[in-house]
């Protein structure tokens, strides 16, 4: 016996089924990309926060030391008092530039990678969502 194959349109549950099979893998590889992004974010603030731990005592003793030396330097013109208030404004006006610098970085997107495969997989999957629906 040999059977024909009859080029027919698949039916509702063919399609459901490639559509539950695609979305199975797709949501695999979305959470394989967003793993490799999530290592690559994780080994990048690592390596700055390394960094940090290694300077920034080094800065924070030294400018320390700046600090007294202008404070010193301006107390005979304003006394000890208002030499120091004066170093001191100036850096709460530096310290509050350097936040909004740091803030304006830290708005920059996230995980675009991500991002961009998901809003693709959105997509794709209301078309498969719109062919199932059309056939009946």
């Amino acid at each position: 016996m040999t059977k024909h194959a009859h080029a027919q349109a698949p039916g509702v549950s063919d399609l459901m089924a490639r559509l539950v099979d695609g979305l199975g893998e797709l949501l695999a590889q979305h959470v394989a990309l967003l793993r490799l992004e999530l290592r690559d974010e994780a080994h990048g603030v690592a390596r700055v926060f390394g960094t940090v731990a290694l300077v920034v005592p080094l800065l924070v003793v030294g400018y320390a030391m700046l600090c007294f030396a202008v404070a010193f330097a301006l107390a005979p013109g304003l006394g000890v008092p208002g030499a120091v208030a004066l170093v001191g404004a100036a850096n709460v006006v530096a310290g509050g530039l350097g936040l909004w610098g740091v803030r304006r970085t830290l708005q920059r997107p996230h995980l675009p990678q991500s991002s961009e495969a998901a809003r693709e997989s959105a997509a794709v999957l209301v078309a498969e969502a719109r062919e199932v629906r059309g056939v009946h």
